[in-house]
């Protein structure tokens, strides 16, 4: 009798170290205490590419040269991206936008700073008092794959970090590969490839933290996505359920 119920015991507890999440599963699992800080280096200015929408307000003490800039201000009551991409400047495939008095302009591959600046020297040469600031306005990124609510999701603020990303899309499932989410990134019309551990700490302080405009992240299934589909996995609660009280019965009349 108490050969069974040691084999009873060992049955319910490879199935439920089997089913019970481990460490693999929290994020940086190698950072032993939560109250460590860490210097914020690896956050790069916003550069502009080919494609992208520039959201670029001009203006002036005189009103009509800031309405010639200016001619669809957005609605204050109106936030959608459909109407800030409607008057947005479209970065050509050359890299260039066309504004009234300054003509076309090179944008592709500078900074948000460095256009504003760009901007000013050129308004400058016809006007005074000038003010300039640009927007990225159609600042975007995908998560696909093993995660709760899969798609695109828009970025107002032109910053967005994996983990946020991550928790745009309703986090990772259980089932989920951590240690090599797959990031694709297009630069200079080339997709680079890039492994992330999101179990390792490093990752923190990586170039590839921060995402950019278009970044893609792939959450990779894990082998044991078709068993928790299954309907052995849905019942397995029940199972082990029903495991304890054979045995406890069996305990009981073992006595």
């Amino acid at each position: 009798m108490k050969r069974y119920l040691y084999l009873l015991v060992i049955v319910s507890v490879l199935l439920f170290n089997s089913c019970v999440s481990s460490k693999s599963f929290v994020y940086f699992n190698d950072i032993e205490k939560a109250n460590t800080s860490d210097s914020v280096v690896n956050l790069h200015p916003l550069i502009v590419q080919t494609g992208d929408i520039l959201q670029i307000t001009i203006s002036t003490i005189d009103k009509e040269i800031s309405l010639l800039f200016n001619p669809n201000t957005i609605n204050s009551n109106s936030t959608s991206l459909n109407n800030q991409i409607a008057q947005g400047y479209l970065v050509d495939n050359d890299g260039l936008i066309e504004l009234p008095l300054i003509g076309k302009i090179l944008v592709k591959g500078k900074t948000i700073a460095a256009i504003n600046e760009a901007l000013k020297i050129e308004l400058n040469k016809s006007l005074k008092n000038v003010f300039v600031s640009t927007r990225l306005v159609n600042f975007k990124i995908s998560v696909l794959g093993d995660v709760l609510k899969p798609g695109s999701y828009n970025v107002p603020n032109e910053r967005v970090t994996i983990l946020e990303a991550l928790s745009l899309a309703g986090d990772l499932n259980m089932t989920a590969v951590r240690n090599d989410v797959m990031l694709i990134r297009e630069i200079e019309g080339k997709k680079q490839y890039i492994s992330i551990n999101l179990n390792d700490s490093k990752t923190l302080r990586s170039p590839y933290y921060y995402l950019v405009n278009n970044d893609v992240l792939y959450v990779k299934p894990g082998a044991n996505k078709a068993f928790s589909n299954s309907r052995g996995f849905q019942l397995l609660p029940t199972i082990l359920g029903a495991l304890s009280l054979v045995t406890v019965i069996v305990t009981t009349i073992a006595r």
